[in-house]
């Protein structure tokens, strides 16, 4: 995969793993940074600090990163099918 390309200001981000809407960092004022990662024909939107954790899981194990996106997608999706998150 590329390197991805961060989205800085987007009114709307949110990131499909971890839920947030909002930057975390202290010292920043602005919207969560994101960027989208294409699975199945899917577009992803993670923040910069999921993403650079799977990454970083990916190289570890190493898989692709969209690897690691499609089986934690699979795993949220049963997960949320059987009402334990």
């Amino acid at each position: 995969m590329t390197k991805p390309k961060f989205t800085y200001n987007k009114l709307n981000a949110t990131c499909c793993f971890c839920c947030r809407t909002a930057n975390p960092h202290p010292d920043f004022d602005e919207p969560l940074v994101t960027t989208k990662v294409e699975t199945n024909n899917k577009r992803i939107e993670l923040c910069i600090n999921c993403y650079f954790d799977l990454e970083t899981f990916a190289q570890e194990n190493k898989q692709s990163i969209v690897e690691v996106v499609k089986e934690k997608e699979n795993l949220l999706r049963i997960l949320n099918k059987s009402s334990i998150v």
